[in-house]
């Protein structure tokens, strides 16, 4: 598809474009004229029912979208990451040394699912012992039903109200809690959306990249020797997954004004969907592309988004990915999965492994 007819029109969910190719992509993500990422339009392509969720932050367009931007950067900068990381690499190695003498774990439950929200908690600004609170409340509402989704959104309400008119504490929620962005004073509803947001992009889309590498690893026993041999060539091992498997599948653009993608007329209103996993494997830039490899360099992948909607946690999570897997190849450098494993993948506008049970040699005991 991507070199026959790279952008195709298909019938699914009401009729939309499918831009597979790299450069035009990376194209359409950067020019908000022309193609709009307004919740109607963006997210609403591919899952529609997510359209008024994602309306605070990821789609919108110009100048309401850069002023959130704008403010939350402060929290996701590099130096901000940075002073996260002795967070993260101990919490880390409590874990995995906890799992150790074990000799088996789902590297998934035990820890792609459960670190970055542990993490989410401490870039909100929550007390650490509040923390697991948090990400208790928020696996209860994936997998339970109804009821165990209002006591989360009622949790984070309760978060939120806590910090109404106190003191900036240092962490995100006070800050949006206390600080009109663009002039705009946010309600307790539009701040509840957003930081449940907040919370499903910071913690979905780390977890799924986290579970897709981990999955790599285990697949790939001379990779995963070499890596851990090795620990320098992690941030290799964390790019190049972020190319090979990312975690954000599509995102959806609308059509603002008459123009041509490569070819194909494109009219007001037509929808869009970006293939951002398809671009990631386009020959024309990643020779070999449907191959993991670490000797690749710098490489300009899609697999953090491209444009004004570039993920704006990227260095947080990349931060995350490269410690958690230092910790993990220095405590287990050895796992496997079952010889009949075979992955059960989220599918949607995030993919990722939902379960990897893997097992390792574990320590001897002392006689």
């Amino acid at each position: 598809m991507r070199e026959q007819r790279p952008v195709s029109r298909t019938s699914a969910n009401g009729g939309m474009f499918v831009v597979t190719r790299h450069d035009d992509i990376r194209h359409v993500a950067r020019d908000g004229t022309v193609f709009s990422s307004a919740a109607e339009h963006g997210a609403a392509v591919v899952v529609p029912e997510t359209a008024e969720v994602l309306a605070p932050l990821f789609e919108r367009d110009g100048a309401p979208q850069l002023a959130w931007r704008r403010h939350l950067r402060q929290f996701f900068s590099p130096p901000a990451s940075a002073r996260l990381e002795p967070y993260v690499r101990g919490l880390s190695r409590e874990i995995v040394t906890r799992l150790v003498p074990e000799g088996r774990a789902d590297f998934v439950a035990e820890i792609a699912a459960r670190i970055p929200l542990l993490v989410v908690g401490a870039l909100l600004g929550l007390p650490e012992a509040r923390r697991p609170e948090l990400a208790a409340t928020v696996r209860a509402a994936t997998f339970g039903g109804e009821a165990e989704g209002r006591a989360y959104a009622g949790f984070v309400l309760e978060l939120i109200r806590e910090r109404r008119g106190r003191p900036d504490d240092g962490g995100l929620l006070a800050s949006v809690v206390n600080t009109p962005i663009d002039g705009h004073e946010a309600s307790d509803r539009e701040l509840l959306k957003f930081v449940l947001l907040l919370i499903a992009a910071g913690n979905l889309t780390t977890t799924d990249q986290l579970a897709s590498t981990l999955l790599v690893l285990a697949r790939d026993h001379e990779l995963r020797a070499r890596v851990a041999a090795d620990p320098a060539l992690i941030p290799a091992l964390v790019e190049e997954s972020v190319r090979f498997e990312s975690a954000v599948a599509a995102t959806g653009r609308t059509v603002r004004a008459e123009t041509r993608l490569n070819g194909v007329g494109l009219s007001p209103g037509d929808r869009l969907l970006l293939t951002w996993g398809s671009g990631n494997r386009d020959e024309d830039h990643f020779p070999d592309g449907a191959s993991f490899r670490l000797d690749r360099g710098r490489v300009r992948h899609l697999g953090w988004g491209a444009g004004p909607h570039r993920c704006i946690g990227l260095h947080l999570a990349r931060m995350q990915l490269r410690v958690i897997c230092e910790e993990l190849l220095a405590a287990i450098p050895e796992f496997r999965l079952p010889p009949d494993f075979v992955p059960e993948l989220t599918y949607g506008v995030i993919r990722g492994v939902r379960s990897l049970p893997v097992t390792w040699p574990p320590p001897l005991r002392p006689a």
